[in-house]
């Protein structure tokens, strides 16, 4: 068998780069792989780059995008960990081989912080979350991916330094979100949309009853004004930034709109970043329209950020920003583009807000 990596004859892994051996090696069985491949001449394998070839040997033995570093407890993929850079793979491999100075675990707990990678013992308090709301064994979380895993570890932030009565307030959350979605990623955009619009709507000293209810109108009211909203522009698989943003900005040059990756993530957005609160009808569908040819109007305008590889090393999350508004576009695995966030930008929040239209068509981005 022939081994090619950008055209390159690869005769041994000494041809690889320092970078793409260090990858090779947390591929269970990855180096081996390659000194057979090498070894035996019946076929031949031909990859772009050292990116795609660590990442198809993962995927070809394991039928999975992702290697286990078992001593740190973390999934990921090999393709996220070719992205940390040499240095900071050379300080995981260190740990993942067994080194337990003090120095190297600073480094390595750095590492992970900084890149957002989540290992099991991160994840398990995730569970213990959905096990304090009361909400762990609703069929929604019967199948939990790493990326839905990821998404509920998210809440946590949410949850941080509360009191008893906002722990209650996050147990209906909870309740509301198992009942509402069908998928964990759906749960954790109602939660969202319950803590958010009872803030907005000072329901605090409501029941909760009446919370709930008030948040299921609210549901009623946004969904079917969103059906519209999730057409999206694609590329094959993981591009580049430039790609992304040529591909945006001809999609948008078209007429066409930059939706969301689902209903629930549309009224999420809506209601924590718009000035929602309970309109119906036309002043409600005055705030959608406003809230989605803004987010368009920086798209089109503003170019893109560096961008963040996720856990699972196929969605990017790119940031964009002009003036007192940001935005953010998530490319999925499947090659799908989509908007994840826009609001205004920090600073601008700091800033006195005017008040409302009285019409509802205000579509002003709130904190």
């Amino acid at each position: 068998m022939t081994v090619f990596v950008a055209s390159r004859h690869i005769p041994h892994s000494g041809a690889l780069s320092e970078l793409g051996r260090l990858a090779l090696a947390f591929v269970d069985g990855g180096p081996e792989w390659l000194a057979w491949a090498v070894a035996n001449p019946a076929s031949q394998y031909d990859f772009p780059d050292e990116t795609a070839f660590v990442a198809g040997v993962q995927q070809g033995l394991h039928a999975s995008p992702l290697t286990l570093l078992p001593r740190l407890g973390l999934l990921v993929s090999p393709v996220k960990l070719m992205a940390l850079g040499l240095a900071d793979l050379r300080t995981l491999a260190r740990a993942e081989g067994g080194d337990t100075s003090a120095v190297v675990a600073v480094q390595t707990g750095k590492i992970l912080a900084d890149q957002g990678l989540l290992t099991q013992a991160d994840l398990g308090a995730g569970s213990a979350f959905l096990a304090e709301a009361g909400v762990a064994t609703a069929p929604v979380f019967q199948s939990m991916a790493l990326e839905d895993q990821l998404a509920v570890h998210g809440l946590l932030r949410l949850s941080e330094g509360q009191n008893a009565q906002n722990l209650e307030l996050q147990k209906e959350a909870a309740a509301f979100g198992a009942k509402q979605a069908r998928t964990p990623l759906e749960f954790v955009d109602y939660y969202k949309c319950f803590l958010h619009h009872t803030a907005k709507l000072g329901a605090l000293n409501d029941t909760a009853e009446r919370r709930a209810e008030l948040a299921e109108q609210a549901l009623q009211t946004l969904l079917p004004l969103l059906f519209g909203a999730l057409d999206c522009p694609q590329v094959a698989g993981l591009a580049a930034a430039a790609e992304v943003s040529q591909t945006v900005n001809a999609w948008i040059a078209r007429g066409r709109q930059i939706g969301f990756a689902r209903l629930s993530q549309g009224v999420q957005q809506i209601i924590q970043y718009t000035n929602f609160e309970s309109e119906t009808g036309e002043a409600a569908k005055a705030v959608v329209t406003g809230y989605l040819g803004a987010a368009q109007s920086l798209l089109a305008t503003a170019q893109p950020q560096r961008g963040a590889l996720r856990q699972d090393g196929a969605c990017l999350r790119l940031p964009f920003q002009s003036g007192e508004q940001q935005a953010e576009l998530e490319l999925a695995a499947s090659g799908s583009i989509t908007l994840s966030r826009f609001q205004k930008a920090p600073s601008a929040r700091a800033k006195p807000k005017p008040a409302p239209a009285k019409n509802g068509s205000n579509t002003e981005v709130a904190p």
